[in-house]
């Protein structure tokens, strides 16, 4: 298990490297269409939407992935708050990671038909509509992974008689 472990973080660095990367490449390209904008410089700048879109994308979907492996995302606990060390709140976590799973699962499959329909191309780049779309099956997945490390943790909790609050997730060092 060390080496899905040593997996997972590995993974988590190349993703959290990759959403800082591109809030700061949309932060850059941004700045330059302002500059661009407001100076009597004379650039071509029409392909920066494209491009500032796609990365949003990606930084969106990728950013979500790694909220949701920290357990960071947004949620009421009141539920789980109230039950306290108890077998039920494992169950309500495992009914909540079940339809969190489902949900992602219905999403992987559409978005997939989304990308193998996307036969357009942007306007100015030429770039497939794909590239964009892309970043919903593939974030999908990865979400679904750790859907089903945190369903096994959930039900190892309920064997073992202890209950997991949802501030009990892992969390990453801050930096």
């Amino acid at each position: 298990m060390k080496w899905l472990h040593a997996l997972d973080e590995g993974l988590m660095r190349v993703l959290r490297w990759f959403v800082t990367t591109l809030c700061v490449g949309i932060a850059l390209i941004l700045l330059v269409r302002v500059v661009v904008r407001f100076t009597p410089l004379t650039l071509p700048l029409s392909w920066t939407d494209e491009v500032v879109e796609w990365m949003m994308a990606w930084m969106i979907f990728t950013a979500a992935t790694v909220i949701l492996r920290n357990g960071d995302h947004f949620r009421i606990d009141l539920l789980q708050t109230r039950l306290g060390d108890r077998p039920a709140t494992h169950i309500v976590n495992l009914g909540i990671t079940a339809l969190s799973f489902l949900f992602f699962l219905s999403l992987l499959y559409y978005s997939i038909l989304l990308v193998i329909g996307a036969t357009q191309f942007s306007p100015i780049l030429k770039v497939s509509t794909r590239v964009p779309y892309l970043s919903i099956p593939v974030n999908c997945a990865l979400m679904l992974c750790y859907l089903v490390r945190d369903f096994a943790r959930e039900t190892l909790a309920l064997k073992a008689g202890r209950a997991r609050q949802p501030a009990d997730a892992p969390r990453q060092p801050a930096g």
